[in-house]
């Protein structure tokens, strides 16, 4: 079982929005947990169920999703697309039994280091209460669902 320090959250950050809040906040130099992993996508709506359901079987402990506010997307409807997936995928998380705490979206501008380090804080705050994943097998090792190779009939 993975140690509280091993935590990992996994951070998707739309490319132009999500990643400018993380880099401002590296410029002001605002600190937030070491365990973030960031993703960079291209748009937070390009995050589809699989992709997040492999992440978790990875071995991820939490999940957070950032883009740019509603109706400011870039690509029109990308973060309202993020959104609803979130609320599905957390859905699906209480259905296999995890707490749907493990995931979250959040909005933030270039211009919102602090705030993407406050977000950060308090996310990594609410992962270090549940504890590991329980689809961790081993410290340092993914979780119970190998994705290496093609599905056996």
């Amino acid at each position: 079982m993975a140690e509280i320090e091993d935590l990992k959250i996994i951070a998707f950050l739309c490319w132009k929005w999500g990643y400018g809040s993380a880099d401002f906040a590296g410029t002001i130099r605002a600190q937030y947990p070491v365990t973030y992993r960031t993703v960079l996508v291209p748009c937070t709506g390009r995050i589809g169920t699989d992709l997040i359901m492999r992440t978790f079987g990875r071995g991820a402990d939490g999940i957070m999703v950032i883009g740019w506010y509603p109706s400011e997307c870039d690509f029109e409807k990308g973060n309202i697309l993020a959104y609803r997936q979130v609320e599905y995928i957390k859905e699906i998380l209480k259905t296999v039994g995890l707490d749907s705490r493990r995931i979250r979206i959040q909005w933030c501008s270039a211009a919102e280091g602090q705030k993407y380090q406050q977000e950060a804080i308090e996310f990594d705050k609410i992962i270090r209460k549940l504890g590991p994943s329980p689809l961790r097998s081993k410290k340092g090792e993914g979780g119970t669902t190998p994705i290496k190779g093609k599905a056996k009939a």
